[in-house]
C-alpha cells in the first residue's frame, strides 16, 4: 500500500518539477523585453537631459517639465527591475545595473545645483553605459544563436538606439542654446557632429533594411522619417548652430526634435515585434 502511495506521489510530483525545471532558464522573449526595457530608460534619461539643459539656459517654463519627466524616468526603471528579475541576470551584469540606476537617481537629486554643461555630459556618460551593458547582454545571450535574430537585436541597440541619442543630444544641446538665445563656439562642432552622427546611423539602419528587410515596417515609414530629421538638421543648421541670436521657441524645438525621437522609436517598436515572431 505504501508503495503505491508513493508511485502516486511521484506521478503527481514529477510533471511539476520537469515544469519548475523548465520555468527557471528564461527564454529569448524575455531578453528582448530587457533589452527593451533598457531602451525606455534611455529614451527617458535622454528627455530629462534635455528638458533640464533647456531649463538651466533660462527656459523657465522647463522647470516643471524636468520633475514629470524624473517621475517618468522612475517608472521605467521600476519597470527594468521587474524584467531584469525575470531574466535572472549574472551577478556582475545585475551589479553594474544596480550602479546604473542609482548614478541616475544622484544625478537627478544633484542636477539643478551644478554647472549646465557638467550635468548634460554627465546624463551622456550613463546613457552610453546602458548602451553598453545593453550591448555586453545581447552578445551573452544572442551571439551563440541564430546568426539573422543576432545581427536584428544588435542593429536595435547598435544602430537604432545611437541614432536616438544624437537626435536627442541636438534637441537636448539646442534646446538649451535656444532658451539662451545665442550659440557659444565651443556649442558649435559638438552640434555639428550630433548631425554627422546622426546621418551616418540613419544611413546604416536604412542599409540594414535594404539587405534584412522587416515585413512589420511600410516604407512609407522611413521616408517619414527621414523628412523628419531633415527637417530637424535644417532647423538646427541655419538657425541655431553659430547662431548670435536665435528667436526660436525652445520648447517648440526641443517638441520638433521628440517627433523625429518618435519617428525612430517607431521603427525600432516594427523590429521588435519582427524579432519577438522568430523567438
Amino acid at each position: 500500500m505504501l508503495k503505491k502511495v508513493l508511485l502516486l506521489i511521484w506521478i503527481m510530483v514529477t510533471p511539476m518539477m520537469a515544469f519548475s525545471l523548465f520555468e527557471e532558464e528564461p527564454s529569448d522573449k524575455v531578453y528582448l523585453h530587457l533589452i527593451s526595457s533598457v531602451k525606455d530608460v534611455v529614451i527617458s534619461t535622454q528627455k530629462t537631459r534635455g528638458l533640464t539643459n533647456s531649463f538651466m539656459n533660462g527656459n523657465v517654463a522647463a522647470q516643471l517639465l524636468v520633475y514629470a519627466q524624473r517621475e517618468e524616468m522612475m517608472k521605467d526603471l521600476d519597470a527594468l527591475k521587474k524584467v531584469s528579475a525575470e531574466a535572472k541576470l549574472s551577478k556582475n551584469y545585475s551589479a553594474e545595473m544596480a550602479t546604473l540606476m542609482k548614478n541616475l537617481k544622484k544625478l537627478n537629486r544633484k542636477a539643478l545645483k551644478k554647472n549646465a554643461a557638467d550635468v548634460f555630459a554627465a546624463y551622456t556618460q550613463i546613457i552610453e553605459s546602458w548602451l553598453a551593458l545593453n550591448g555586453k547582454i545581447i552578445d551573452a545571450r544572442f551571439k551563440g544563436g541564430k546568426q539573422d535574430i543576432y545581427v536584428a537585436v544588435k542593429m536595435l541597440n547598435s544602430t537604432l538606439l545611437p541614432l536616438t541619442e544624437n537626435i536627442g543630444k541636438l534637441r537636448g544641446m539646442g534646446s538649451g542654446i535656444v532658451a539662451r538665445g545665442h550659440c557659444n563656439a565651443s556649442e558649435t562642432p559638438k552640434m555639428q557632429s550630433f548631425i554627422s552622427n546622426i546621418e551616418s546611423y540613419r544611413h546604416s539602419m536604412e542599409q540594414y533594411f535594404k539587405s534584412q528587410g522587416c515585413k512589420r515596417l511600410a516604407p512609407r515609414e522611413l521616408s517619414k522619417l527621414k523628412e523628419q530629421i531633415d527637417l530637424y538638421a535644417q532647423v538646427a543648421k541655419t538657425k541655431v548652430i553659430g547662431q548670435e541670436k536665435i528667436t526660436l521657441d525652445a520648447n517648440k524645438f526641443f517638441d520638433q526634435g521628440t517627433v523625429a525621437i518618435g519617428g525612430v522609436l517607431k521603427i525600432y517598436n516594427a523590429m521588435e515585434r519582427e524579432i519577438e515572431s522568430k523567438l
